[in-house]
């Protein structure tokens, strides 16, 4: 289902959720809280950007302690951790190009931590 800009949710307010994505769970949680009572669009993208901040942010965690307590492949942790940051961004700008023309957009891995039927 896809909505016209006219008489269509806030996608910019979407899009920046899916965006801040790329930096942790934080500000899409933030915007999830705020506006999941008034517009059921913004709230199920923002939580859908808050569980993939998640899942990129405990990727990132686990691949820095790889890198730190592992010896000798401490370098299989940088590896990932540079994997991560790339998928995250082009994950997050893709759902956020989806997201800005009002078509409701996926994660290829969701954790379902937040739910936007909450």
């Amino acid at each position: 289902m896809s909505y016209s800009p006219i008489d269509g949710p806030d996608t910019s307010l979407a899009g920046i959720a899916h965006l801040s994505a790329i930096l942790g769970p934080l500000i899409p949680w933030l915007i999830w809280l705020a506006r999941r009572e008034d517009d059921p669009f913004v709230a199920k993208e923002a939580a859908k950007a808050t569980n993939a901040g998640l899942a990129f942010f405990v990727a990132f965690v686990a691949a820095t302690l790889v890198e730190s307590f592992v010896p000798f492949v401490g370098w299989v942790g940088r590896m990932t951790q540079i994997a991560v940051i790339v998928v995250a961004v082009v994950l997050c700008t893709n759902a956020f190009r989806r997201v800005r023309r009002g078509v409701p957009t996926t994660y290829p891995v969701q954790w379902r931590v937040v739910n936007a039927s909450d």
